[in-house]
């Protein structure tokens, strides 16, 4: 009912209720007839009391006030304070229906495009510390005026303020693993094992749509690590801020969300690529006509080949005094096109730069490990007659370290294509002797390593940098089974030869020693993925691993070879 409508109706019942009031005298006088009497069936309202029987007694009617101009006009304006009332309350619950109704508009509008960019062919800009599910593109629930909203779906759980400014977002990644080694490489009792390889619930949000942060523990191994700690700025989107921990930009599967990780351990390449660090960094993406640039450069701490920095003998603490500048570009030229086959390539480059000097107690120096996750190489090192680290025979870096790393990734329908490379200039030097008789051996080594992943959805799902979203999802008495992917992958690392090679005149001089330590690993790896759907995973993946090197007399280390299952549930 309109406002206009109850106006209207309120003036007609003030008048009514005038008469009434004027008339009331008259019903009164009726009811004070003598019983018995009868009113003729046609009489005026009036005639009462002119046929009453002649000889009864004629009584008094008590006369009753009639009500004055000034009361009736009280009584009136009570009536429309009442009307005025009703009518606000009225108006009240209609705008309050109206806005609520804006809402359940306004939170079908973003579910619809959220689906829209879920099922989008375009992979995610990879190395962005975006969100791996954004909770925020979840289904809404309809929320009133004074209300949070409150979401919940396969991307997590979270609530928001009505205009959406403010966030908290609960996510979390839980993987069990299964490894079972199929050689005599590992001693007995360890080659088969289960173990928990990751337990870390996610908190992150946003504050005032421009501030975002990021809370990631990691629970696994029997041990608390802060995996990633971080706030970011997003003043524009060509000029973001972050500052805290958080994965240095550099390699690219490295800087895939480890849940949309293709194999359950990352390839060779991510032996010489840094992992989480302390620092700041400073990114944006600008968009052309066509496609996408992502920029990110980065000042931290820096890291050892491979690790982060709580590997550090007080973790989440610079070993040393210099820092590590980090830059990286990432374009996804043909992203906004119609050319459907070109919509999924993504290419780009990253670098690192460091000058540092290790110690015997502190090389500086990496350790590379297989894809089923064993040591093939490490640098000579000394200990003296008390079992510490000694200056005398311990290789150190020892001036600049320089990484580059082409990389690229590929999707198309059900096919995906990922490769990249890293190359490494690390300068070392080892000091045999003392006295007047060291000599101190220095070289620019550079060791590099290169992989080539692929992988097909036989269900006919979608592949992706990203999430791979089933569409049927695995449901008991439902003919969906989610979606099974295929993958293989092979990896290289190879160490510069002149790791191994004697100073001239000098027996045993090298830095590390050709009879224990591989100069070359490549690795097979085949695996099934199973995705029952967006948030639950099984994993089987068969690894062998061969080696140039590693053995006495020059003989190559015996192959490797390993079985890896894992069961993950992330969201």
């Amino acid at each position: 009912m309109s406002i206009a409508y109850a106006r209207h109706s309120a003036g007609g019942y003030v008048w009514f209720a005038m008469m009434a009031i004027v008339l009331s005298p008259a019903p009164s006088a009726r009811a004070a007839a003598p019983e018995g009497t009868e009113t003729p069936r046609n009489a005026p309202p009036d005639a009462a009391s002119s046929v009453a029987p002649a000889k009864a007694p004629r009584k008094k009617l008590s006369a009753q006030k009639k009500p004055t101009i000034e009361e009736l006009e009280q009584r009136i304006e009570l009536l429309e304070r009442k009307l005025e009332a009703q009518q606000e309350t009225s108006a009240a619950a209609l705008q309050s229906a109206a806005a609520a109704q804006s809402a359940a508009t306004a939170a079908q509008s973003s579910a619809a495009a959220a689906q829209q960019a879920t099922t989008a062919v375009a992979p995610a800009s990879a190395g962005a510390p975006a969100q791996q599910h954004p909770v925020t593109e979840q289904g809404a629930a309809t929320a009133t005026v004074s209300k949070p909203q409150i979401f919940a779906g396969p991307g997590g759980f979270s609530f928001q303020s009505p205009d959406g400014a403010n966030q908290i977002r609960f996510h979390g990644e839980f993987d069990f693993d299964g490894r079972f080694y199929n050689d005599n490489l590992t001693p007995d009792g360890s080659r088969s094992t289960w173990l928990l390889r990751r337990a870390r619930p996610i908190v992150e949000g946003t504050f005032d749509k421009i501030f975002d942060f990021r809370f990631n523990p990691d629970f696994a191994g029997g041990k608390t690590v802060i995996q990633d700690a971080f706030v970011a700025a997003r003043f524009n989107p060509l000029f973001v801020v972050t500052a805290g921990k958080f994965k240095e930009p550099f390699g690219l599967e490295r800087l895939q969300y480890s849940t949309n990780n293709r194999f359950i351990e990352l390839g060779l390449p991510s032996d010489i690529v840094p992992n989480r660090d302390l620092g700041l960094q400073v990114s944006g993406s600008y968009g052309f006509s066509t496609g996408t640039l992502l920029y990110q450069i980065g000042w931290f701490n820096g890291v050892s080949d491979g690790v982060s920095t709580d590997a550090n003998a007080t973790p989440d603490v610079d070993n040393n005094d210099k820092k590590d500048w980090v830059a990286r570009l990432f374009a996804q030229p043909f992203v906004k096109t119609d050319l459907a086959a070109l919509r999924g390539l993504g290419v780009g480059a990253a670098v690192s730069y460091a000058n540092q000097v290790g110690s015997a107690s502190n090389t500086l120096l990496p350790t590379y490990k297989t894809e089923t996750q064993r040591n093939f190489f490490t640098y000579a090192t000394a200990t003296n007659a008390a079992g510490a680290a000694a200056a005398n025979g311990t290789t150190i870096a020892n001036g600049e370290r320089l990484r580059i790393s082409p990389q690229a990734y590929y999707y198309y329908e059900s096919f995906g294509l990922l490769s990249e490379y890293v190359g490494e200039s690390q300068d070392v030097s080892r000091t045999l002797g003392s006295g007047s008789a060291a000599v101190k051996h220095r070289a620019r080594l550079k060791p590099d390593s290169w992989q080539l992943m692929a992988t097909y959805l036989v269900t006919g799902d979608d592949a992706t940098f990203g999430t791979v979203v089933p569409k049927r999802p695995f449901a008991v008495g439902e003919p969906g089974w989610g979606a099974v992917e295929l993958a293989a992958r092979i990896s290289q690392l190879k160490l510069d030869p002149a790791t191994f090679t004697d100073t001239k005149g000098v027996v045993d001089s090298w830095f590390a020693d050709p009879s224990t330590q591989a100069n070359k690993a490549t690795a097979w790896t085949v695996g099934v993925n199973w995705y029952l759907t967006q948030n639950v995973e099984w994993v089987l993946d068969y690894t062998v691993t061969r080696f140039d090197g590693g053995a006495a007399d020059g003989k190559d280390r015996a192959d490797e070879s390993a079985f890896f299952t894992r069961f993950q549930v992330a969201f």
